[in-house]
């Protein structure tokens, strides 16, 4: 059989983490293994991890190469593709081919799609698909091994590629942020810090309270009473994590790449598994015991757009639930909006196929999007349903769909304004109707308010971090309420040398929670309560801090303690003048 020459690798975007003379001449006397593969393409992304075995088993011998090639017009801009190999933490160097050349030249169909080229320069096969790992790994293994039996292999680096590094994240506060979800009392947020592979939770203000480091490029977060559920997407895997221990149980495993996940009206989570293009739903839990067994209600693993009992679904990506049951979910891969409803049926409100995409609003006919991320479910409109918003995230904007009823025809898209956003990665709806969103390229996270076109950056502060978190207090405007503080000085003495050891500095926020009085004692006493009095009715938080002069027989130390309590004053009561904030 005459063997064909591999033709040369050309792109107009250039090399990332190659020189731009670099070329499958360079290459000579190597196995080269072409990934030919778009960043929105779940099964693309998959398939670098099955190739992370080749670049670790024969470093020496063969090399992996990017060739990146767009479905999507966002995915032409070269500074989009850069983002997108360091977010996926690709190490190899990548050839940016935004006009699709090197790719018409190999003749490839679909994404992903891997080619082996031996070190003389021929094609030895291809492959298309994600779950080949092992035969792609046995190609180069027997193309290495007949190579060098010829003398034809070259061992060692390779001149003009050093490969791509990530920019290091230790500057940004949190790095490619993918989902944020918000907690049903709206007081506390959760943002999945998938660059740096870990989420947090925090109060409105960006105060965190929890970090819940070593996960895997985390997705899907949602609060589930006292826990929170992670999509752990790196390792195919949903886990359930307890906020006050750090304790983590496994609600669903083997999830191809969940991108979302949310608890549904009856207590149950549903799992949007992006790498299959299915939707899972594990049972809720019961007290003392975890959650049953998962089980598929819509989709096959055949990517397509088909509605009905039996649907077919394309990357599932964002979920959230709907208050009378059921879901809505988009699609990225179809750029859709679709209901799941609690008889299992699916319905598409926005989006026409796998290769439709647009940014234009308006009703069925008209309305389009480009590879929508997350979903949220805001407060019922004009129609008579909740409004819908969706993170276009390759359009870079926040959409609204209002409906009367879940049909197409029966509903509209509109675009909210302001500009700003880069690839918006997940949002949800805080009681007032504001919007956190995970600005995921802009390594932010920002609250938007509906028509208002600034989005307002929320400082993310890790100074709170490790800070008590006591019982919530409510109480009645006008009233006095009791604030506990405790600080262990373990085997110091309390040291009374120059007075009252003891220093608590009470505060709340917002101010005009406290009435006029006192805000400073000293005591004797490390553990106690003081009394204040209850301002103008509103929620927030009150804090503690405490100074405690100790010391043992050697020397004195001064020991600080900080605690914080959630705060509700209610209406009632003639309500002394609030203090000032």
């Amino acid at each position: 059989m005459a063997r064909v020459r591999a033709p040369e690798l050309t792109g107009s975007g250039g090399w990332i983490g190659a020189s731009a003379d670099f070329g499958l001449a360079s290459l000579a006397g190597k196995v080269v293994v072409l990934h030919f593969f778009t960043p929105s393409c779940i099964n693309c992304v998959r398939v670098l991890g099955e190739l992370k075995p080749i670049e670790q088993r024969f470093s020496a011998e063969a090399v992996v190469i990017g060739v990146h090639s767009p479905k999507f017009p966002h995915e032409h801009e070269h500074a989009v593709v850069e983002r997108a190999v360091e977010r996926l933490g690709i190490r190899h160097a990548v050839l940016d081919d935004p006009d699709l050349s090197t790719w018409r030249q190999y003749g490839i169909k679909g994404w992903p799609t891997v080619v082996v080229i031996d070190p003389e320069g021929y094609v030895v096969g291809a492959v298309s698909g994600e779950g080949t790992g092992d035969v792609i790994f046995g190609a180069v293994e027997r193309t290495v091994s007949e190579h060098q039996d010829k003398g034809t292999a070259v061992r060692g680096a390779v001149a003009g590629m050093w490969g791509t590094m990530p920019i290091s994240t230790g500057f940004r506060t949190v790095s490619y942020p993918g989902k944020v979800a918000v907690d049903p009392s709206g007081r506390r947020i959760a943002v999945a810090d998938s660059g740096k592979g870990r989420v947090i939770v925090m109060d409105r203000r960006g105060r965190v309270e929890h970090v819940f480091p070593l996960l895997t490029q985390p997705q899907g977060v949602c609060f589930d009473g006292d826990r929170v559920l992670v999509c752990d997407t790196g390792t195919d895997r949903v886990l359930s994590i307890d906020r006050a221990t750090g304790t983590q149980d496994v609600v669903a495993a083997e999830i191809a790449s969940p991108w979302d996940v949310t608890v549904l009206a009856d207590g149950s989570a549903l799992i949007a598994e992006a790498g299959r293009h299915r939707l899972w739903r594990v049972p809720r839990a019961t007290p003392g015991e975890p959650r049953g067994e998962a089980t598929i209600v819509a989709g096959t693993g055949q990517e397509n757009l088909v509605d009905g009992p039996s649907p077919l679904l394309a990357q599932p990506s964002g979920v959230a639930a709907l208050p009378g049951g059921g879901a809505v979910f988009v699609d990225a891969e179809s750029s859709s909006l679709r209901v799941l409803t609690p008889e299992g049926t699916v319905v598409t409100l926005v989006g026409q196929g796998l290769f439709d995409w647009g940014a234009s609003d308006g009703g069925p006919d008209a309305a389009a999007m480009q590879h929508p991320l997350g979903v949220a479910v805001g407060p019922v409109g004009d129609g008579g349903l909740p409004e819908v918003y969706v993170a276009d995230s390759y359009n870079g904007t926040i959409r609204v769909w209002s409906g009367s009823a879940w049909s197409a025809d029966a509903g509209k898209l509109r675009t909210l304004p302001g500009s700003g956003l880069d690839e918006p990665g997940g949002l949800a709806v805080l009681p007032d109707g504001q919007l956190v969103v995970a600005d995921t390229n802009n390594h932010r996270v920002v609250v938007i308010t509906p028509d208002s076109p600034e989005p307002e950056v929320l400082a993310i502060d890790e100074s709170w971090l490790g800070t008590d978190t006591g019982d919530p207090i409510a109480v009645a405007a006008g009233s006095t309420m009791s604030v506990p503080f405790e600080l262990d000085p373990g085997s110091l003495s309390l040291d009374h040398s120059d007075g009252p050891p003891v220093v608590v500095e009470v505060s709340a926020d917002p101010g005009t929670l406290l009435a006029a009085g006192s805000r400073r004692w000293a005591l004797d006493s490390a553990t106690g309560s003081v009394a204040l009095t209850a301002g103008a009715a509103g929620e927030g938080i009150i804090v503690v801090e405490l100074t405690v002069s100790s010391c043992d027989d050697d020397q004195s130390t001064v020991l600080h303690g900080r605690s914080r309590h959630d705060l509700t004053v209610t209406s009632g009561g003639d309500a002394p003048a609030p203090e000032a904030p």
